[in-house]
This record gives C-alpha cells, sequence and structure tokens, in this order.
C-alpha cells in the first residue's frame, strides 16, 4: 500500500511541476504575441500558480491577504520549507514581483526557464563578488516598482534555519517594505527534499509591513533578527482565522 500511496503522491509533485509549466508556457505565448513581458510574468505567475496547486490536491488557507497588497513595491520574505513554496507565494503575491534563487537552480528544466523569463537573479553563494553583481538587476527593479520575493534561510527546512543577511541590504538600497510571508505546514504536504505531495491544506499568515526607512548597514543584524523573530513567534502561536 505504501507502494502505491507513494506512486500517488509523486504523480501529483509532477501534475504541481506541469501547471508550474504550462502557465509559463501561457505567459511567454502572451508576451510574444503582445510584445509585453511584464505582462506575461504576471500571467506566468497567477496562471502556473492556480494549476500547480489545484493539480497537487493543495488548498490554501491565507491570513492577512491585505498586507501582501497594502505597500509595493515590496521585499517579500518567506520561510522555506518545500519547493511548493515558489507556487504557493506566485498565488498570494500574483503579480509584478520576481525572486532571487541559488544558481544551480539554472540548469533545472523546469525553474531554470521559468526564472530566467521572469527575471529571477540566480545567485552563486560561494562567490560573494558574483552574488552581489547578480543582485544588482533585483535592486534596480524594486526602484522600478517590482516586488523581490526571497527565502531568508536560503535552503528548505522545516524549522526556521538563520537568515542571511542579502534580503535586508536590499531593503535598505531599494528603500522598500520587508514582508513577512509565514508558511505554516508546506514541509508536511511536501517535503523538503521530495517531490512527493500529499494533498492537503497549507496555512499561510502575511504580516503588517516593516518600515525600513531607519534602517542603516550598521544596524543590520538587530532588524534581521527582528523580523525572525516575527517568523518564530507567528509559528509558535498560530492565529486564529477571523470567521465570516
Amino acid at each position: 500500500m505504501t507502494g502505491i500511496d507513494d506512486v500517488g503522491r509523486l504523480a501529483r509533485g509532477l501534475a504541481g511541476a506541469a501547471g508550474l509549466g504550462v502557465g509559463a508556457a501561457t505567459g511567454v505565448g502572451f508576451s510574444l504575441l503582445n510584445r509585453d513581458r511584464r505582462t506575461g510574468i504576471n500571467m506566468a505567475a497567477n496562471v502556473g500558480s492556480e494549476l500547480s496547486l489545484a493539480a497537487a490536491g493543495v488548498h490554501l488557507e491565507v491570513q492577512g491577504e491585505e498586507h501582501a497588497w497594502s505597500h509595493r513595491p515590496a521585499i517579500f520574505m518567506f520561510n522555506h520549507q518545500s519547493q511548493l513554496d515558489v507556487p504557493i507565494v506566485a498565488s498570494v503575491l500574483k503579480r509584478d514581483f520576481t525572486g532571487v534563487a541559488k544558481k544551480s537552480l539554472q540548469a533545472n528544466p523546469i525553474f531554470g526557464p521559468i526564472g530566467w523569463f521572469a527575471g529571477v537573479a540566480f545567485i552563486d553563494r560561494t562567490d560573494p563578488a558574483a552574488a552581489r553583481a547578480a543582485l544588482e538587476p533585483v535592486v534596480q527593479s524594486l526602484r522600478d516598482g517590482v516586488s523581490l520575493a526571497v527565502a531568508p534561510e536560503g535552503t528548505r527546512a522545516l524549522e526556521l534555519g538563520p537568515f542571511k543577511k542579502g534580503p535586508f541590504h536590499m531593503a535598505i538600497q531599494g528603500q522598500v517594505p520587508v514582508v513577512p510571508i509565514v508558511i505554516r505546514n508546506a514541509g508536511q504536504v511536501m517535503a523538503p527534499h521530495t517531490y512527493l505531495i500529499t494533498p492537503g491544506t497549507v496555512q499561510v499568515c502575511v504580516l503588517p509591513p516593516v518600515d525600513t526607512s531607519d534602517w542603516t548597514t550598521e544596524t543590520i543584524d538587530e532588524h534581521r533578527d527582528a523580523v525572525r523573530q516575527m517568523f518564530l513567534d507567528t509559528l509558535a502561536d498560530w492565529p486564529t482565522p477571523p470567521h465570516g
């Protein structure tokens, strides 16, 4: 029975990945026909995320969704539990955002082309100078009105890991707020390093924007730690969904 269950869970994982691919193809087609890449990227994010989650049998229960819209552009920081995080965050943000990913994903047959089309910055974490150069267009995009979705942990894990300082530096350079997106249980629906998906509901809480106008590079450690504590507090005491 376990083997049969795993086949079904793998099928959902592959269907979810295919949904992202269909969304990307739709966006590329629209961009070519209309010569409008940004609208095509937005269409890809919308169509791809909804198809991916539906095919995987994953439903989102989102609280604080208004905070995803109250201040844009912004840096949307999310805790990274599984590969489901990509369609989850895309479904919440819907439009006018890009991302950052490790350079090895550039060779991924699914995520690589999607990331290129969406303007994702692929960074080499082993080469700080190259990483900073790769992030310069992202900072410019923030100034041009395009938000950034980034996992400050830098790697997938069920337990919240340490936060890297890079996204916080970008918030200062781009002069934009930070908006935490806390994902509660994506790692239970899809484990961090697997393609197997168990159908279910993933809970997401978007916290109010954090003003960064008085942040400096000298105080960045305390701001990083304060934002990380927001994630810890929310995960430890998950808010009760409003009724009605």
